[in-house]
This record gives structure tokens, C-alpha cells and sequence, in this order.
């Protein structure tokens, strides 16, 4: 476009107005409306209200510091503005209402006007990108969840996790087998070949039974007879027996009692999903958030979490106003869980204590980055500060240095992080760390981690008690049988003999009558003669 010309140039270019680039490069001090949400570590707010006996009146803040106070501190200073903290009313990051088109929170203030920007863990969504302008990205971060750290595991079955469950049947189907093994190995060849006398194949079969359950227990016994293939098959027992067997389960068993084992961690979302269907976990999420979108909005996993959570918890007990507030829900709770950002869960986890959490694996990639109306002239030049200081490695060095001073601060109260420590923080400080060195370090074996053995002990002994019981009753009653019998048989062979005599009776009393009887027939047919 030629929009002017005179005698010495001629035709040139010379816009009426100057340039968006060289315009807002320099703001000459114009004042910047910034709504400010308390969310460690990006912004530490203190709120303090204006009538202290009323909690629900309006409250003054203050910003106490964070990692995003910073940034916004050299973006004024490099582009001369000055700008102005206020608290918003919702003191949320906003959503939108399908059915009126309303936008909430902080976004819905930037979209109405009402603020120049915000900067904060604001999470880039498609719902978001169609109502405000981001800039380029404060953070990459990823989604994740925070649970309960596993509680310590019984030590009286301590006996039995030096092996996994699998290793067991292995375990003890090579017990049961190896005795009649070695039965068959001396009883078929001597059948086959009789080199030796058998008393009894049945107290043979014992005394091979008991030989190797003794051979997997203290490693040595007395072989039940000598021959070349059971010599080998012995060794080969011996060496599985001691080396394999005895000596990888005493290591472990020793591994596991200087440092005790714990619950299996909920790492991923399936396995969360399985906690809440078995074991009644609730899982909380920041209202209005990234990670309630994604909740509410998703599909796969993340439905059938959100289903569970409405099913489980109603409408009204899935939100929580802050992650701090969640990570101190899941401090104080076993059966509790939040998502949200990765880095913010991290640093909470690191505020309140690292023994009492545990932190899941990434679940999904999260931008944040900085919130500005819908066609922001000066978007650009805040693009090429950004991504300056990102590309430098100065925005991770502010959040490092935000680690930097929770390690030497240590405040259990966000409120607090600007003032002195009171004594009995410093009291729960002292206990808190104790028990993560505690934690940390090995713990030498005392008579409350051998407590199984005593156990299996008892058992063995209440066992072998019952076992000598049941045989006593049992020789009692063989003996009271075989009296029984006895005196059965007794009776038996006393009717027997009566019998057989009666019979024997009756047997020469009829041959009488019936020798007589002949007789008389006999002389009846014989002529008298005198």
C-alpha cells in the first residue's frame, strides 16, 4: 500500500499509525488488572478478613510470593506496566454452563472484561481456548493423583513374603514329590533285582518321606539306603535344598525384616478404579479445574471414574475448593484420593510430609500458560519473554528455588509461610523429619519382627499337641476295639462249640432212630423158626 510521496523520496510507505510491535513494548505504566487465586507454589495468597467475627465477609489479600509473582514481576518490569492483585469472588479458575453460556471464575472475568489477564496454573482446554487467549507455556506438566502412603504390612507373615505366592505351590509340590521319588529310585530296581531285604516298602516309604522334608529343612539327615542313583539324587536335593531354596529365602526373609514390607500403591488409573470398586476409596478432584473437565468430559477410564464418584460420593462430595485442601484430606485419611496437577500435588506432598503420600504415575500431558482476552494486541511481546525464560531454563529455576525455600521454611500452614515458625510447629517439624529419616534408614531386628516365628512355633506345638491327642484317643479306641473283638469272637466260638456239639448230638440221635428203625424193619421180614 503507497500512502505517501514527496520530491526527494518519491512514492514510499509510511503508515498514519505506528506498529503493534514498537506500541506495546513499552506500557509507560499502565496498570493491569490481575485476579490472584491462592495455589501453592504459584502464588501464595493470605486472606484476612475485614470482620473478624463474621469468617464470610469480604477479606483483604495479600501476596505473600510464588513462582508466578515472579514471572509476572519481570513481565512488568521488562514491558512497564504495573499491575493490580484482586480476589475474586469465586476464587476459582471457572467453567462454562452449557445451557445459559455463562463462563465462572477467573476466566469468565477476563472474557466479560473485567480483568487484563491471569496468570496461575491454568490449565489449556478447547472449552477455554474458545473464550480467552493463552499465551505461550508457563509450564509443562502432566495429571496424576495423590494417595494415602501404604501403611506397613503385618510383620507376623513375614515368614511367608520372602517368596511370592506363585513360588509356594512350586514349594510345596517339590516337598510332597521328592520322598516318593526317592522310594521308587531304591524300591524298583531292588524288585527288579533283589539286592537287599525289605522288611516293610511301607516304613521304607516313611523313612524316604522323612528324609527329604528333613533335607529341605535343616540340611541334613540319614539316607535311608546306599546306592549310586540315590547318592546323586541326593545331592542334587542337598544342593536345591541349601543353596537355592534355604539361602535365597534366609536373604530375603533378613532383607525384609531389616526394612519391613508395605501395601501394594495405587499407581494408575485401573488400579484406582479397583480401590474404590473393592475398597471403598473416594476420589476428590479441585472444582472447576482441568482435571474436573477431564473427569466430567472424558471417556474410557476417566467416565467410569466419574460414575463411580457420583454413584459413590453424590454431586456434592466429589469437589474440593483446593488441592492443598485434598492433600490434607488424603494426610488425614487411608481411603482418600485427588487429582490434580502433577507439580502442584508434588509440592503440597512435599509441604505436609512425603511419608504420608504417595504420588501416581503421569496420567496425561497438562499445559498452563497465561490467560488474556480474545484478541490481546500484546500477546506477542509476552510470547517473546516466555519464550526467552523457558527456553533459558529460568522458569524451572524459579520453581526449583520455590523448593528451595519450602525445604528451609517447612511451613505447615500456607498462611503462614511468610512468618515465624511458632514453637510447636518447629515441635511437629522435628517429629516430621525423625520420621522420615526413620523411614529411610534400616531398622535393626527385634523381637516384634521374629513375633511370626513365635508364632509358627505355637502353632507347630498347639499342632503336635493335637496330633498326640488325636493319637492317644485313637489307641484308646483300637484297644476297646480289639477288647471288643476279642470278647466278640470270644462269644462267637463259645456259640460256635454249642452249636457244633448240639449238632453232633442231634446228628447221633437220629442215626440211632434210624438204625433202629432198620433194624426193626429188617427182623419184621425174617420167617420165625424154632
Amino acid at each position: 500500500m503507497v500512502n505517501w510521496w514527496n520530491q526527494d523520496m518519491g512514492i514510499f510507505h509510511h503508515p498514519t499509525l505506528p506498529i503493534t510491535k514498537s506500541v506495546y513494548k513499552d506500557f509507560k505504566g499502565r496498570v493491569l488488572r490481575v485476579p490472584v487465586l491462592h495455589k501453592p507454589p504459584w502464588h501464595f495468597v493470605r486472606y484476612t478478613p475485614t470482620d473478624t467475627n463474621n469468617q464470610s465477609a469480604e477479606s483483604t489479600i495479600q501476596v505473600l510470593g510464588g513462582r508466578d509473582d515472579r514471572i509476572l514481576k519481570l513481565l512488568a518490569k521488562k514491558l512497564n506496566f504495573r499491575f493490580d492483585y484482586f480476589d475474586p469472588p469465586e476464587r476459582i479458575e471457572g467453567t462454562s454452563n452449557t445451557e445459559t453460556g455463562y463462563f465462572s471464575g477467573v476466566i469468565g472475568q477476563i472474557l466479560r472484561k473485567e480483568a487484563d489477564l491471569f496468570i496461575g496454573d491454568v490449565g489449556l482446554t478447547y472449552e477455554r481456548f474458545k473464550h480467552v487467549e493463552f499465551s505461550f507455556i508457563t509450564l509443562a506438566d502432566s495429571g496424576a493423583f495423590v494417595t494415602h502412603a501404604p501403611s506397613q504390612l503385618n510383620e507376623a507373615l513375614a515368614l511367608l513374603r520372602p517368596f511370592q505366592w506363585q513360588v509356594w505351590p512350586a514349594i510345596g509340590v517339590t516337598i510332597i514329590a521328592v520322598g516318593p521319588v526317592l522310594f521308587l529310585l531304591i524300591a524298583l530296581p531292588n524288585l527288579w533285582q533283589p539286592r537287599f531285604k525289605v522288611r516293610s516298602y511301607s516304613r521304607l516309604f516313611f523313612d524316604c518321606t522323612w528324609f527329604t522334608v528333613t533335607i529341605l529343612l535343616k540340611q541334613t539327615g540319614r539316607e535311608p539306603k546306599s546306592n549310586n542313583k540315590t547318592r546323586f539324587f541326593i545331592i542334587l536335593l542337598s544342593i536345591s535344598a541349601t543353596y537355592v531354596i534355604s539361602d535365597m529365602y534366609s536373604a530375603n526373609l533378613t532383607s525384609l525384616l531389616a526394612r519391613p514390607g508395605r501395601e501394594k500403591a495405587i499407581h494408575n488409573l485401573y488400579q484406582l478404579e479397583h480401590a474404590m470398586t473393592s475398597r471403598g476409596y473416594k476420589l476428590y478432584v479441585e472444582k472447576h479445574s482441568s482435571s474436573h473437565g477431564f473427569l466430567e468430559n472424558g471417556t474410557g477410564i476417566y467416565s467410569r471414574l466419574y460414575n463411580l464418584m457420583i454413584l459413590r460420593q453424590g454431586n456434592n462430595d466429589i469437589l474440593v475448593d483446593s488441592v492443598e485442601m485434598g492433600v490434607k484430606m488424603v494426610r488425614d485419611s487411608r481411603n482418600v484420593a485427588v487429582m490434580g496437577g502433577r507439580e502442584t500435588l508434588f509440592f503440597d506432598i512435599q509441604r505436609f510430609g512425603p511419608v504420608n503420600f504417595h504420588l501416581s504415575e503421569k496420567l496425561n500431558t497438562a499445559y498452563s500458560a497465561i490467560a488474556l482476552q480474545l484478541g490481546c494486541p500484546f500477546v506477542e511481546e509476552i510470547n517473546k519473554i516466555l519464550r526467552a525464560i523457558f527456553e533459558a531454563g529460568i522458569i524451572t529455576k524459579m520453581t526449583e528455588n520455590e523448593y528451595e525455600k519450602l525445604g528451609k521454611e517447612k511451613s505447615l500452614s500456607s498462611y503462614e509461610i511468610a512468618e515465624n515458625v511458632a514453637k510447636d510447629t518447629n515441635k511437629d517439624l522435628k517429629r516430621q523429619s525423625k520420621a522420615e529419616e526413620e523411614h529411610d534408614k534400616l531398622k535393626p531386628i527385634s523381637l516384634k519382627m521374629l513375633q511370626g516365628n513365635f508364632y509358627l512355633l505355637c502353632f507347630g506345638n498347639v499342632f503336635s499337641g493335637l496330633v498326640l491327642v488325636g493319637e492317644i484317643l485313637f489307641y484308646k479306641r483300637r484297644l476297646k476295639n480289639k477288647s471288643k473283638r476279642k470278647k466278640r469272637s470270644f462269644i462267637i466260638s463259645k456259640w460256635k462249640k454249642i452249636i457244633t456239639f448240639k449238632i453232633r448230638k442231634y446228628r447221633l440221635v437220629l442215626r440211632r432212630f434210624y438204625m433202629n428203625a432198620m433194624h426193626d424193619a429188617f427182623v419184621s421180614t425174617l420167617e420165625y423158626v424154632e
